[in-house]
């Protein structure tokens, strides 16, 4: 089946988690968005079909995202569903064998911030070039503390061209999964998501 992209808006619900890898070249934030259809009828807000999405982004993405968002922040997010999925340890002490647990999350491609609701600034995260407008404040750019992923990505490049060389598909080369944790993280799927009201208040998600 083919896996088709998908977009969702809605609000940002949780603080953002980053978490870095071992190897320190890329790492995952994670957060989740509600999305619903909202409608105003007399003074009070109704949401209705509402859903909740784990969001997680990889490299740059991760790291932007985990910079610049935090909970309320109105977003809107396009990006793979897929099913994650592990085992735990059955809370009936008779029985040994380990449990399945899944949860639907969404990997994200592109996340920005939605422009019915807010006015921006903006900063270029390339080394030696900005764009920041007058009068804006930009969040603490410490990109000290996250993982180069410009560095992964320059390594799997090098590593593309070395098979080349020896006869190998340079495209597999760089997209084979580096360790069973991210092979695990790359199954995508799709779906869609919500709307807002159009008398010009703003809805609560």
């Amino acid at each position: 089946m083919i896996n088709t992209p998908v977009t969702i808006a809605g609000r940002i619900v949780s603080d953002s988690v980053y978490i870095g890898r071992k190897d320190n070249l890329d790492g995952v934030l994670r957060i989740r968005v509600a999305s619903s259809r909202s409608y105003k009828q007399g003074e009070k807000w109704h949401n209705v079909d509402k859903v909740f999405i784990n969001v997680e982004a990889w490299g740059k993405l991760g790291v932007n995202s985990h910079i610049s968002l935090k909970p309320g922040v109105s977003v809107i997010v396009q990006g793979f569903l897929y099913t994650n999925e592990w085992e735990v340890e059955s809370a009936d002490p008779n029985v040994k064998k380990l449990e399945k647990r899944q949860e639907i999350r969404m990997r994200a491609t592109s996340i920005g911030i939605d422009m019915n609701h807010y006015i921006v600034g903006f900063k270029e995260s390339k080394p030696n070039a900005s764009n920041s407008p007058e009068g804006v404040e930009m969040p603490d750019a410490n990109l000290e503390d996250y993982p180069d992923v410009d560095q992964k990505r320059g390594a799997k490049q090098v590593a593309a061209s070395d098979a080349s060389e020896e006869g190998t598909e340079a495209s597999e080369a760089d997209e084979a999964p580096e360790t069973p944790e991210e092979k695990r993280e790359l199954a995508m799927a799709g779906v869609g998501a919500g709307s807002g009201s159009d008398s010009g208040e703003e809805a609560p998600f």
